[in-house]
């Protein structure tokens, strides 16, 4: 288990973290990448239009595609917390019971009569 403190470095710590094995993908497709603009530039085609047709996508079809997976994907953490949120409720209200069955065995087993003290041991 990571120990975690308030100071600012603990979050920079790579026990425990993502970015070891984000930057085992990451720096890979950074060195590709970079090698394959350069191979580009030497070639003589530096620029992306002269590679590529521009896209035919317009701005609002953009927006709207972006928006729209934007809009599934907060509906969709909102629905997981939603549930999240009944399972903790029902979790509780389950130890309230328990606890209530506890307490009412407690209090119907409990008597102040002093002649069944000797039937206790």
């Amino acid at each position: 288990m990571i120990i975690y403190s308030p100071d600012l470095l603990s979050y920079l710590r790579w026990q425990g973290s993502v970015a070891p094995h984000a930057l085992k993908w990451a720096i890979p497709a950074s060195v590709l990448t970079l090698l394959y603009r350069l191979v580009l530039h030497w070639v003589g085609i530096a620029e992306w239009s002269q590679i590529l047709p521009p896209p035919t996508v317009s701005e609002t079809t953009a927006w709207a595609l972006f928006t729209s997976v934007l809009g599934f994907l907060v509906v969709f953490r909102a629905q997981l917390a939603y549930h999240r949120y009944w399972q903790g409720v029902q979790l509780v209200e389950q130890a309230c019971s328990v606890w209530l069955n506890g307490c009412s065995n407690l209090v119907a087993f409990c008597s102040g009569d002093t002649s069944k003290q000797a039937e206790v041991k």
